[in-house]
């Protein structure tokens, strides 16, 4: 399935299933997304490979794990917009950029706004989308509304003067009204992998005319991913083979119940995490619905969700009652995995952390048989 089409599929399952129809504002957007309060301080949450407990036999260990929030993004270059610049956008286009004093960075798991603030310039932001979690940006207005969909109204009330957007938020007609209506907006691909992740992040250095703080971002980056793997690896060294894992994409109790194939950044995530890819095996790139063959056929030993996701069905019980669940392995240990909707599938400057937390969710956290 392309991209761009993986994009809107996704995108259209989160509008649909959002649990609130209100207006953009700070109180129906905490009711929408994970809760901060429930979440550990960013404090508890910093690892290094010295301070990280030693891994279990994850094969051994059963029960539901929430994976730690990880600590919000901090700057790591210094710099300031050197504008203008000419840019091509993802559909082609030749974009100039004349000013970056008031920026929105809009995409459905956070990480242009990561990118952003990673860059050294998070004072010139002047709102965020309900993906947008972070502590110190809490205080922004929030622009999107009904899930994930955008509030041309309160974008407009910002009065920014520069966009930046893979469109997993909002369509492309809205992001043309805002151009209609003299704001900048510079749209990028949406490429749910690790490769990808360097060039984006290098991609929006450019858009600031920024390069080489860009490539400095996306170096610190790739670093970072080096030391998750060897961290990683050292958690699983307790388990003698690679479980059988899957990431499933559930909202509500009605339909809305899938397998996630490489489509939507499933593979690249289970394979960094040292799980051995069920859907992949199975030739399952895109969606597939998790009925109860599929489920018991793939059979996965461990189960990633999102969390919010996960409490909408009911909880960790509401899952295990859907069909099939408590036929396959991972059902009958209730091994679920779940981290927070912005994070599980996230593709950015913070993807280090996120899947380090995850694997201590996996090979340290649950009870041993």
């Amino acid at each position: 399935m392309p991209k761009r089409l993986v994009s809107l599929v996704l995108v259209g399952l989160l509008t649909l299933t959002a649990c609130s129809s209100e207006p953009a504002n700070e109180e129906s957007d905490k009711d929408s997304t994970p809760s901060q309060s429930a979440s550990p301080d960013s404090s508890e949450t910093e690892n290094s490979t010295e301070d990280l407990a030693g891994g279990k036999d994850a094969l051994e260990l059963t029960g539901p794990v929430e994976a730690d929030t990880v600590p919000d993004m901090e700057a790591v270059t210094e710099g300031s917009p050197a504008l203008p610049v000419e840019v091509e956008d993802s559909a082609g286009h030749t974009v100039k950029v004349e000013s970056a004093e008031r920026i929105l960075a809009l995409d459905l798991y956070g990480t242009l706004t990561d990118t952003v603030i990673g860059l050294g310039l998070s004072d010139r932001l002047v709102g965020r989308s309900n993906s947008d979690t972070q502590k110190d940006l809490e205080d922004l207005p929030v622009v999107t509304k009904d899930g994930h969909d955008l509030n041309v109204e309160a974008v407009l009330n910002l009065e920014p003067d520069l966009i930046l957007t893979n469109t997993t938020i909002g369509s492309d007609s809205l992001y043309q009204q805002l151009e209609s209506a003299g704001v900048t907006v510079v749209r990028f691909d949406h490429e749910p992998s690790l490769e990808s992740i360097s060039e984006s992040i290098t991609q929006v250095g450019e858009t600031f005319g920024m390069s080489e703080e860009g490539e400095e971002l996306a170096q610190h980056t790739n670093d970072e991913l080096a030391e998750a793997k060897e961290t990683i690896d050292q958690l699983r060294a307790e388990t003698p083979r690679e479980p059988r894992g899957a990431v499933l994409y559930v909202r509500g109790t009605a339909g809305v119940f899938f397998i996630l194939g490489s489509d939507y950044g499933a593979a690249d995530v289970i394979q960094f995490l040292g799980l051995d890819d069920v859907a992949d095996e199975n030739g399952i790139t895109d969606l597939k619905p998790a009925n109860a063959e599929a489920l018991v056929s793939l059979d996965p030993e461990i189960i990633l969700a999102m969390s919010q996701g996960v409490e909408s069905t009911g909880g960790v019980d509401g899952l295990l009652d859907r069909p099939g669940m408590s036929a396959t392995t991972a059902g009958a240990n209730e091994r679920i995995i779940t981290a927070a909707d912005s994070q599980l599938l996230s593709y950015g400057p913070r993807t280090p952390q996120n899947l380090v937390a995850l694997a201590e969710a996996i090979y340290t956290n649950g009870d041993e048989e």
